[in-house]
């Protein structure tokens, strides 16, 4: 088995682009849900520390080289499907504030967290399509 199978590879996909999200609900909850309380930052934080998780998953079977394709492949189908729900936030903000605009009217000077939701929508499209394509070819190894 080759370090980066078919079924492995959009692992490293998923970590690169869930590690910044991870990170960004972690050390800044607001910046995701301005005007939040206490309680919902804490449920961001959580939502946060579940991404980092998810991505030392794929750190581990990224790097131990004794997992087998369908173990992988399995896992790279689940995570596939987590992708779903990214990919509906960032419509349902497209339809409500329009392609460009992240969220409702913002203060003069905020910033837009990670691309926006257009940016968002395509990222988690090649991601959901990776992840899934690649857990069914290593599950077609079987």
């Amino acid at each position: 088995m080759t370090w980066l199978s078919s079924a492995k590879a959009p692992l490293l996909l998923h970590l690169l682009i869930e590690t910044p999200a991870a990170l960004s609900f972690l050390l800044h909850p607001q910046a995701q849900l301005p005007g939040a309380s206490d309680d919902a930052k804490l449920i961001l934080r959580s939502y946060g520390g579940l991404l980092l998780s998810t991505n030392l998953v794929c750190l581990t079977l990224l790097l131990d080289g004794t997992t087998s394709t369908t173990m992988a492949a399995r896992i790279t189908l689940c995570l596939g499907l987590y992708h779903a729900w990214p990919i509906y936030r960032a419509v349902s903000r497209i339809r409500r504030y329009g392609r460009v605009a992240s969220g409702p009217p913002k203060e003069k000077g905020a910033v837009t967290v990670l691309g926006g939701p257009a940016l968002h929508f395509v990222v988690h499209v090649v991601c959901l399509v990776a992840l899934v394509g690649g857990g069914l070819v290593g599950m077609d190894r079987i």
